[in-house]
């Protein structure tokens, strides 16, 4: 098992939470310790779980911070929510960590007992953690101008980046004109042709769906430094 201790509830101490915010009932409890037996078979060095609540959600939240392990950054934060008699989970707000009002194709949503609840988020936990992600790279005159994280098996973005500077003349006009722009001015990667390479990150590699011309690579050049989800 993962050195980092899954899901441990941290007590407060006795002036550091006036609210009972981190007051977890004996119910939460004994879902976290059902959900960390299950979760210890397949607990990863680069994983680590994390026992909190969401901002303003009477809930227990348990999750998993994923991220690209060569340079610890974040991709994405993935997470059960737990009511007491039901359990949700899908990819969390970056920052708030709340459920996304539309749930995701693979979104967790079951009732039943505590038991039950801990082994269904424990096998959706693990089945999202070994999703496979790739790093996508386009090249132009031998920089890294477009950088797009994915989940590879069904194409779903994680994070990316595109710089307009070292881009190929013209591009960014274009991709904004036929509508592959985002907030302000963000280009989406989706417009661009295939990557030139992509980089296996973390995950089960043969699940993953290579696009058409891209191959993979094992080296890692400087990326584009801005990146947005």
């Amino acid at each position: 098992m993962a050195e980092h201790p899954w899901f441990e509830i941290e007590e407060p101490g006795e002036f550091d939470d006036p609210d009972g915010f981190w007051d977890f009932s004996e119910t939460e409890r004994a879902f976290v310790a059902e959900l960390r037996e299950r979760c210890a078979p397949w607990a990863a060095d680069d994983l680590y779980g994390e026992v909190s609540r969401p901002e303003a959600e009477d809930a227990l939240m348990a999750w998993l911070p994923l991220s690209d392990p060569a340079d610890q950054r974040s991709l994405a934060d993935i997470g059960v929510h737990f009511y007491g008699d039901r359990v949700r989970g899908d990819r969390l707000h970056s920052q708030l960590h709340f459920l996304p009002e539309r749930p995701s194709a693979w979104a967790l949503d079951a009732t039943g007992p505590v038991p039950e609840l801990a082994r269904l988020s424990a096998d959706w936990l693990e089945s999202v953690a070994r999703r496979p992600v790739l790093l996508y790279v386009w090249l132009h005159d031998g920089y890294a101008y477009a950088a797009r994280y994915a989940f590879a098996d069904r194409d779903e973005t994680l994070v990316q980046s595109y710089a307009h500077r070292v881009a190929p003349p013209g591009q960014a006009d274009a991709l904004t004109a036929a509508g592959h722009v985002h907030g302000r001015g963000w280009i989406q990667t989706t417009g661009l042709p295939a990557p030139d390479v992509a980089l296996h990150i973390r995950g089960d590699l043969e699940a993953a769906a290579l696009p058409p011309g891209t191959s993979l690579s094992t080296h890692r050049g400087p990326l584009p430094t801005l990146w947005y989800e």
